[in-house]
């Protein structure tokens, strides 16, 4: 291998789906998985049957376009038990990396070297021996797995190889079929010598495949068809099928009768098609842009395709259509962007709506402020974070297209590679663009002075231009994606971006200066960050970004979410300070500290210090695979820790989010690099979720996951449930009233209640409402509940009410008697709760809203105010507490929770209300409703009420179960 320098840690976005171009899908053969591979870097390894994300496999990244993968092939099982999958891509010199599957993560991969130029496609032989990969070199290599040699390199095409397949024929009496740029197919025998040129197709052939019993062959191409042809002789059969689209890919079912086509361009309609008739049996219409990946299960039944402006793969029906499953990240194209008027906030848009320049077409919905709302502390100007839905359209900057008698086009007034500067009516300093510089010109704007031209085009490309002389002056590096929008600020200081690598970022205009990235999550929460790592997040936000950290070609990269190293970078305080000083990050920490509590003061952390602090890597060696049925009772579990720098300390593990008992945690003392772990798991009836953690001095592993379900054992007897169920709508101070508060605590104590006997044995509620909700009324009902259950019971706290957060940054909730102004003596800190959940035994819920205003209708009800963040860093601190606690959020960051008088409740109650009480949230119709159900339901419904005003914030501990929550009648 090629020296590698130390690696340096990039941070990365992973919003659990892929965020580029899926170029590859493909089914295990026993059709549990699917793996997709992209060009954002990334393999997913999905599981069919749910469509749940188990596992991200990441290699080494470089710039721009280093790392992308555009091509994967996975093999059958070996003699060795080796199950490898091939990826390759940009640039040849990493070689095509082979990994097993079957392997540890942290062995070294194989590579085979000797392209010349990118790999475009990759296929095994049916046996798994041998392996085939077409090049932009324009030659193709038939490789030997065992030895990892080339064992041929064909030569003749003229193009580009994007296309490459085995026949399903023995070694010797094989085929091979190659697909060029150049218009045509070759096919070869099974050792790689020519037989026939396959002419006809008049475009670039990007897809080629045998029927399973290699009576035909089928291409795909850029003229639109598809051509069947002998897959023996290579002779031309019949033009089988035409589509009103580019042919990027096809795929044929295991019966050999249907053929699968991707779309390459308008109207992206993925094709199936019947073989040898070509007659058209169906149209899926569900992805909205290009459809380069397809695939058939082992079984013939689904289909997967990859595609869509938010880059998901579909699972449906291959003889009906119907959508199976989703599979997609958090993130959207940023397709608008504006500058508040005020300076105050940015705003951008999800909706594409039509091709504009200027990005005028496509609405704004969403803001984030930079400044704090009708602040006068001049000290504290910046205040960052998402702020919900965006304000009137009017109240926005969005890109100018004329300043006085300048005024910039395009040739076409759309998307194009030449640019032209107009004085008047006089045309001056074209700009052109070209493959090495962002292609073309996609979005647009002049300052507010009109001196200076910004430009946004292909592959993250985005710079300034001087008006008076067209020259170049800046170029703002940062995207990785198609830069769809722009806007200045109103003092032409600074310049808000939108992509289709799913952020907005903000720059200085005069330096190029990347300030800030955000990451807004389809599902609210986001993360905010600047360049030094330092960021500011919503509950959850930290896990949408990563610390991806190279370890070489041969191996795969170590990946951790930021929440790992959170107490070094999330400090909202250096990130206000970062945007206050102009990026000055050592000036921004000094300005931070003297706010700050001593024991929160920030000591400067540098991205190349982290490989240090890495916390150790676990890997469990049995059982091996993820997700396992047993009819045991107990399971036999080992384990092993691996320090990256450091030793680990510790090793421990947890059983639906339970400690286990004796056995479950061990300590390390003798400085040792790799350790092992070892102890036996008494299994629960149905499904057992073990967690196995490391940590040492710097910081703790996440949990690396076995799912373990016992059959054939007798079930528990129904779980209790204690309800804690807090209200407060009339207060001592009755400035501080609410409507509804009381009302939604009743609502909620009702509704479970009403669950003894079915879901539960027990329910037992103890509910405060208005006076009964005093401080000491309050204590004694945290003390009850943690007197009450057992290990197997569920806990729940619900509280409707205010919150507030005193200026040292300590959270409250306002008790009937409580005095905003004497807050630590006369409120209940949230210490309170936390400490109450961690003494909880059992399964432990939170359902929480202390963030009311008044409703959507009516008067708005006083406000106390609030601090950055609201509840969020609360909330957040329940992640330290052993075993998790599934926390649900009325709303998200500085969003108030709303209430009305058209549903009596707030927003969150009556959805609550909805989804269990009337069933509505029991997605699958099996009569129970599952956390998660109930999760996705409230988060849909909350939206609906508020008209996008308010968005719940939910966290399930990864190593708590789906456990039910209602049964429904």
């Amino acid at each position: 291998m090629t020296d590698v320098p130390a690696p340096i840690p990039r941070l990365i976005i992973d919003s659990g789906g892929h965020k580029a171009v899926i170029r590859d899908v493909l089914f295990t053969p026993d059709g549990e998985r699917l793996i997709s591979v992209s060009d954002d870097k990334t393999i997913r390894i999905w599981a069919v049957a749910t469509g749940e994300l188990l596992e991200t496999l990441r290699g080494r990244m470089g710039e721009g376009p280093e790392g992308k993968l555009y091509a994967g092939a996975l093999a059958p099982e070996d003699t060795k038990g080796r199950r490898w999958l091939a990826v390759g891509g940009y640039p040849s010199r990493w070689g095509i990396r082979l990994i097993d599957l079957n392997a540890p993560r942290d062995a070294p991969l194989r590579i085979l070297q000797g392209h010349g130029n990118v790999i475009y496609a990759l296929a095994f032989s049916p046996d798994g021996k041998r392996l085939l990969s077409g090049s932009g070199d324009c030659t193709v290599r038939l490789w030997d797995l065992e030895s990892g040699e080339t064992i041929q390199v064909l030569r003749g095409h003229a193009g580009y190889i994007y296309a490459v397949a085995f026949s399903p024929d023995a070694r010797e009496e094989g085929r091979i079929v190659t697909g060029s740029l150049d218009h045509t197919l070759r096919l070869w025998d099974g050792a790689g010598n020519p037989i026939r040129v396959l002419e006809g197709h008049t475009d670039k052939v990007q897809a080629a495949a045998f029927t399973p019993d290699g009576r035909y062959l089928l291409s795909g191409s850029w003229d639109n068809s598809i051509r069947l042809w002998d897959g023996r002789t290579g002779t031309f059969v019949k033009r089988l099928a035409e589509q009103d689209s580019v042919v990027v890919s096809l795929s044929i079912s295991p019966d050999g009768k249907k053929v699968l086509t991707g779309s390459g361009s308008s109207p992206f309609t993925a094709n199936v098609f019947a073989i040898p008739s070509g007659e058209r049996l169906l149209g899926f219409e569900e992805h909205e842009n290009l459809v380069a990946a397809t695939a058939i299960s082992p079984d013939g039944k689904l289909a997967a395709t990859g595609g869509g402006n938010d880059n998901e793969i579909q699972l449906w029906d291959l003889a009906t259509g119907r959508v199976a499953r989703k599979l997609v990240g958090k993130g959207n194209v940023i397709w608008s962007v504006g500058f508040a008027r005020d300076g105050g906030s940015l705003a951008w848009g999800r909706e594409w709506q039509r091709s504009d320049l200027f990005g005028k077409r496509s609405p704004l919905q969403y803001r984030f402020q930079l400044r704090r709302e009708g602040s006068k502390d001049a000290a504290r100007p910046f205040d960052p974070g998402y702020a919900g839905a965006a304000t009137a359209e009017e109240d926005y900057l969005r890109a100018l297209e004329e300043v006085g008698e300048t005024r910039v086009r395009t040739p076409n007034g759309q998307i194009h590679a030449t640019l032209e500067i107009l004085v008047g009516d006089e045309a001056r300093h074209p700009i052109e663009r070209g493959p090495s510089d962002g292609s073309d010109h996609r979005s647009l704007t002049l300052t507010p002075d009109g001196t200076t031209l910004i430009s946004g085009g292909s592959w993250g490309v985005l710079a300034s231009y001087d008006v008076a002389s067209g020259e170049k002056l800046k170029e703002f590096i940062g995207h990785t994606g198609d830069v769809w929008a722009v806007a200045p600020s109103p003092d032409g200081r600074w310049l808000v971006s939108g992509s289709h690598d799913q952020t907005a970022r903000l720059w200085e205009i005069a330096s190029g200066k990347l300030l800030l990235t955000i990451f807004p999550a389809s599902n609210g929460e986001w993360v905010a960050w600047t360049p030094a790592g330092y960021y500011t997040a919503s509950l959850n936000g930290d896990r949408l970004i990563g610390w991806h950290i190279d370890r070489g070609e041969d191996r795969l990269a170590d990946y951790y979410p930021a929440e790992r190293f959170a107490s070094r970078f999330r400090k909202s305080r250096v990130v206000a300070q970062y945007l206050a000083t102009g990026g000055n990050l050592d000036e921004a920490i000094r300005l931070a500290n003297l706010e700050l509590p001593h024991r929160e003061r920030v000591d400067r952390t540098e991205i190349a210090d982290l490989p240090a602090l890495a916390p150790p890597m676990v890997f469990i060696a049995e059982p091996f695979e993820r997700e396992m049925t047993t009819d045991q009772a107990v399971l036999l579990l080992r384990a092993e820790a691996r320090g990256v720098n450091e030793a680990p300390r510790e090793m421990w593990i947890t059983v639906n989010g339970r400690a286990p008992g004796e056995g479950g945690a061990r300590t390390f003392t003798r400085n040792e690099r790799r350790v092992r772990f070892e102890t036996t798991i008494a299994l629960e009836p149905g499904e057992n979720r073990i967690a196995v953690y490391a940590g040492n001095r710097h910081a703790d592993s996440g949990p690396e996951m076995r799912i373990v379900t016992r059959t054939d054992a007798p079930a528990l007897e129904k779980p209790d449930l204690y309800l804690l169920a807090i209200g407060v709508s009339e207060y001592a101070d009755p400035g501080h009233n609410l409507n509804y508060a009381h009302a939604d605590a009743e609502a909620v104590a009702d509704i479970l209640k009403a669950q003894e006997g079915k879901l539960y044995g027990r329910v037992e509620v103890r509910l405060l409402t208005d006076g009964e909700a005093n401080r000491s009324g309050v204590l004694e009902g945290l003390e009850w509940l943690i007197q009450a259950g057992t290990q197997r019971d569920v806990a729940v706290i619900f509280i409707a009410g205010h919150g507030l957060k005193d200026e040292r940054g300590h959270y409250y909730f306002l008790p009937h008697d409580g005095d905003p102004d004497r807050a630590r003596v006369t409120c209940v800190r949230w210490s309170e709760f936390e400490h109450t959940f961690r003494d909880i035994p059992g399964i432990r819920w939170l359902l929480a809203d202390t963030c009311r205003s008044g409703g959507i209708t009516g008067k708005r009800a006083p406000m106390i105010p609030r601090d950055v963040g609201d509840m969020t860093d609360a909330l957040r601190a329940l992640r330290s507490v052993e075993g998790g606690v599934v926390v649900m959020s009325a709303s998200n960051g500085r969003e108030a929770s709303l209430e009305s008088s058209r549903w009596r409740h707030g927003a969150f109650t009556r959805a609550f209300i909805d989804g269990i009480a009337e069933g509505k949230a029991d997605h699958d119709r099996d009569g129970r409703i599952g956390i998660k159900e109930l999760d996705l339901y409230l988060t849909n419904r909350v939206k609906e009420l508020t008209e996008g005003q308010q968005h719940p914030m939910t966290e399930i501990p990864a190593m708590i179960s789906d456990f039910p929550v209602a049964i429904v009648e």
